[in-house]
Order: C-alpha cells, then sequence, then structure tokens
C-alpha cells in the first residue's frame, strides 16, 4: 500500500473537527428537546419529560463512546448532515424531520404534561422504554457492520462503498431505519401521550418512503446491491416488506 492510500485510511479512523462539532451538535439537540418538553408542558415535575431527557442523554453517551472505539471515522461522515451527492428526496426528508421530531415532543408535552388529555398506564410507559432500548440495539449493530453508515443516501464514491450482508443485513436490508421506526414511535409512549403517535405515525411513513426510495436507488447504482436483494429479499420486516 502506497504512503498516500495509507495516509488516508488512518485519517478515516481519527475524529476530527467535523466529527466533535457533529457531537456537540448532537448533545445541543437533546437539551433542546429538553427545554421544548419543559416549556410545552409548563411543568419541571412532569416524571415522563426527565425519562425521556435520561434516555435520550443515554443513547447519545453510548453512541458517541461505541462509534469512538470501533469507528471514530463514522462519526465525521454522519457530522455531515447533507453531504454532497445526497439525493434530492433524502434532502426533502432532512428539511421535513427536524420539525416532525419536535412536533412530537411538542404535542406530547401539551396533551400528557400540561393538560393531561391522555392518561396513560405506566406498563405502557415502560413498554415504550423497551422499544426505545431495543432500537438502541439495532442501531448499534447497524453501525458496528457498516462503516457507510450516513446519515443520507448517496453513493459514497469517495470512500469505495460496498454492500454489506453481514449482521443484521443477513435479514433484512435496511435495519437502521428499522432503529429509527421503533425509536419515532416509542418516544410519545414514553412521554405518555397519544396525540403524539399522530406526528410519529407522519414521521414513520416519511422513514418508510425513503426506505423504498433509497433501495430502488441502490439497486440501480451501487454494484453488487441487486444481486444482495436476491439473498436478503425483505427491507424492513421479514416475510413482510
Amino acid at each position: 500500500m502506497d504512503t498516500v492510500k495509507e495516509t488516508a485510511i488512518q485519517s478515516e479512523n481519527k475524529i476530527n473537527r467535523q466529527g466533535v462539532k457533529g457531537i456537540i451538535t448532537g448533545f445541543i439537540g437533546i437539551f433542546a428537546g429538553l427545554i421544548i418538553l419543559l416549556i410545552s408542558s409548563g411543568r419541571i415535575n412532569w416524571m415522563n419529560e426527565w425519562l425521556f431527557f435520561t434516555l435520550m442523554l443515554t443513547y447519545e453517551l453510548i453512541y458517541v463512546g461505541f462509534l469512538l472505539k470501533v469507528n471514530p471515522g463514522l462519526l465525521n461522515e454522519r457530522a455531515k448532515l447533507v453531504p454532497e451527492g445526497s439525493k434530492l428526496f433524502d434532502k426533502i426528508f432532512a428539511v421535513l424531520y427536524i420539525p416532525l421530531y419536535f412536533s412530537i415532543l411538542i404535542i406530547s408535552g401539551i396533551d400528557a404534561g400540561r393538560y393531561e388529555w391522555t392518561i396513560m398506564p405506566l406498563w405502557v410507559v415502560g413498554f415504550g422504554v423497551v422499544m426505545f432500548i431495543a432500537s438502541y440495539f439495532f442501531s448499534f449493530w447497524a453501525m458496528y457492520v457498516n462503516s457507510y453508515f450516513e446519515c443520507t443516501v448517496r453513493i459514497q464514491e469517495d470512500r469505495n462503498q460496498e454492500v454489506i450482508t453481514t449482521g443484521p443485513y443477513g435479514i433484512v436490508r435496511h435495519p437502521g431505519y428499522i432503529a429509527g421506526i421503533i425509536s419515532f414511535l416509542a418516544v410519545p409512549i414514553i412521554l405518555g401521550s397519544w396525540w403524539g403517535l399522530v406526528p410519529s405515525a407522519m414521521l414513520t411513513i416519511a422513514l418508510v418512503t425513503r426506505t423504498a426510495l433509497e433501495d430502488l436507488t441502490l439497486q440501480k447504482e451501487l454494484p453488487g446491491y441487486k444481486e444482495y436483494t436476491k439473498k436478503t429479499r425483505y427491507r424492513l420486516i421479514p416475510w413482510v416488506w
């Protein structure tokens, strides 16, 4: 291997300024979510908002520590929210994601926190916690085996992208999106709000649509992916779709 290639590989395995910025942005987003919940609920003694904040903070700490250990370069890549080459449909999703996500927190805070229109049993909230932790597992498992696990859809020619077929990718083609869907549905349940499931369902529909469009893109543009679909037949749910 020549010196230039070796240097490039080494640089990919180290966190850079972009990666540090991404880490800081992630934590800012979590605290912003807490502030939104405090304002929308109008109270500081609502157990659900602090439970959600704790789960999110725990996830972010594990996420950063996990990638620093197994793939620091992925932190750099995931910090680029809309990198060059991202598909148009994914840019649209990126625009929709933030308002839809924060609307889950706003509606849940107003519903279950401020006015208590929804009174959700504790065991249901607990089930939401289990769902959220399960999403941890799928997300980290996918990131562990897939070094191309970026935030947007693009053919990563600059990183010599290859088809990943190991780990969860041997079961379904988009395990990371399973994690996303589970977490989107878990958030309003953790917050104890049935009304919060409305924007959550909208975000889930958007992610399923994104899955279908990404899959078509990969089949057309990523060498070997078409053959991979014949071995791993299902996109998100085994024996269903």
